[in-house]
């Protein structure tokens, strides 16, 4: 059963993507959005500060409440796949462009932390709600002989998705986040500015036996994503 500040944040996420508050627009303020839900101003902003970690809105101190633009909220410690996080913030996920090849010349950190000697590249263009949002560059190793098609990734989606199904889901993973300028490719792709600032992250991921299973590099521009890092004393 839902809490009440899920129940306001929900009712409010469903105006957003119904439009009834667009980009941009401000909110009513705390007391106003008390008194319309029957709650207290607390649960109202809790219901914000849920509204807000998910990149819904943005809260600036003295101005109010303002509907962000859609990105995305990554919180550290969740290893889910791309579809599972979008799904989980009611949109809708997609792939463009998708290229499998054999690489025979994979970054030095993919061979030094993947098995064998083969590998596979799997080069996608991510979507939300039919907007590029980001450039992923998988590599995983050719140990058991697999074959990976992109008819198999445009039907799941989720290459997590596929690789449960060859029993190595992913269950534990390494990530490094790093600032990096937008290509002339990447910008085309991504409708950014050649050289506008780009969140670039590098993951090095093993399933549950411990054993390596993906190294990746997934780049999207600094205005649609954001990594949230929870710290506790």
């Amino acid at each position: 059963m839902s809490t009440a500040h899920e129940r306001v944040a929900d009712a409010i996420r469903n105006e957003i993507s119904t439009k009834r508050w667009k980009v941009g627009d401000r909110l009513p303020g705390e007391l106003n959005l008390a008194s319309r839900f029957q709650v207290s101003r607390n649960t109202v902003r809790r219901a914000l500060e849920t509204l807000e970690a998910a990149n819904l809105v943005r809260r600036h101190q003295g101005k109010g409440t303002f509907v962000a633009d859609q990105g995305i909220s990554h919180i550290s410690g969740d290893l889910r796949s791309f579809t599972e996080i979008i799904r989980s913030l009611g949109m809708t996920p997609g792939v463009l462009d998708i290229e499998v090849t054999v690489d025979p010349n994979p970054p030095e950190d993919a061979k030094t932390y993947l098995p064998g000697s083969k590998f596979w590249l799997i080069e996608r263009v991510r979507t939300a709600n039919h907007r590029p949002f980001c450039i992923m560059q998988s590599w995983l190793p050719d140990t058991d002989g697999w074959d990976i098609s992109p008819d198999q990734l445009k039907q799941r989606q989720s290459l997590y998705d596929l690789l449960e199904a060859k029993d190595r889901r992913p269950a534990h993973a390494t990530e490094v986040i790093r600032a990096e300028a937008a290509t002339a490719a990447e910008a085309r792709t991504l409708d950014v500015e050649h050289g506008s600032p780009l969140l670039t992250m590098y993951r090095w991921t093993s399933d549950s036996r411990g054993r390596p299973i993906e190294y990746v590099r997934s780049t999207s521009p600094g205005t649609l994503y954001e990594y949230v890092i929870r710290l506790r004393q």
